[in-house]
């Protein structure tokens, strides 16, 4: 029960860092812009199913470790980080990858070439997502530094 936070934000982490910096790039520079998207966007959903899994396979090894032994000081802190990691992926799951989804259909009308409000709309929603995964990766990396300093 001790590790299993640790080792859940580790392969969640894992998985982020794959996406972010092997995956996607891949992507883009080997397909059409078109289907690096498609396929990008094909993948999204499971990324954030998979993160929100082990965000709770974590707030269990949380909770449970602080249940069997008690709670202390700084046991809080990785619990409240882990919840907001949750959260965040959610909002990110749920919310702007609907909308980005909505809004990249919605580009796919427009002529090609020219600005419309859905490629801004896009862009904006392409940056708070960026912004919401550079949060949960932050966050995960502050609670594998208290994991991995834990005392016994």
């Amino acid at each position: 029960m001790r590790s299993l936070p640790g080792l859940a934000v580790s392969f969640w982490l894992g998985a982020m860092a794959f996406l972010a910096f092997v995956v996607a790039p891949a992507a883009f520079a080997t397909l059409e812009r078109e289907a690096a998207g498609r396929l990008v966007g094909a993948i999204f959903p499971r990324y954030y199913q998979a993160g929100a899994v082990l965000a709770l396979v974590a707030l269990a090894g949380c909770l449970g470790r602080g249940l069997l032994r008690g709670w202390r000081a700084l046991d809080w802190l990785p619990l409240g980080l882990v919840a907001l990691m949750l959260a965040l992926t959610l909002y990110a799951w749920l919310v702007v990858l609907p909308a980005a989804h909505a809004a990249r259909e919605g580009m796919r009308r427009t002529e090609a070439g020219q600005a419309s409000p859905e490629g801004r709309r896009f862009a904006s929603l392409h940056r708070l997502s960026g912004i919401l995964n550079g949060a949960v990766m932050l966050a995960g990396a502050v609670v594998l530094v208290m994991e991995v300093t834990r005392r016994p």
